[in-house]
């Protein structure tokens, strides 16, 4: 249903089942978890862009990943 950011890099899938979750009395999942910080970090490149280039947004995923055990 949306792809955000349309190209590039990172790009988020959202579908139904992720929207249904902004429904009252629902939680929020990773991937809208992550949809918003990528918004916020977006607005914030373009009203604060020095203080943009200080924060970087992982993936929910990136710190399984990080801890995996071999």
């Amino acid at each position: 249903m949306l792809v955000y950011p349309p190209s590039g890099a990172g790009a988020i899938n959202i579908n139904k089942s992720d929207f249904k979750r902004l429904n009252d009395l629902c939680y929020l999942n990773d991937t809208l978890i992550e949809f918003g910080l990528k918004l916020w970090l977006a607005d914030l490149r373009e009203n604060e862009p020095e203080l943009a280039e200080e924060v970087h947004v992982f993936s929910s995923f990136f710190y399984k990943k990080l801890n995996v055990r071999e």
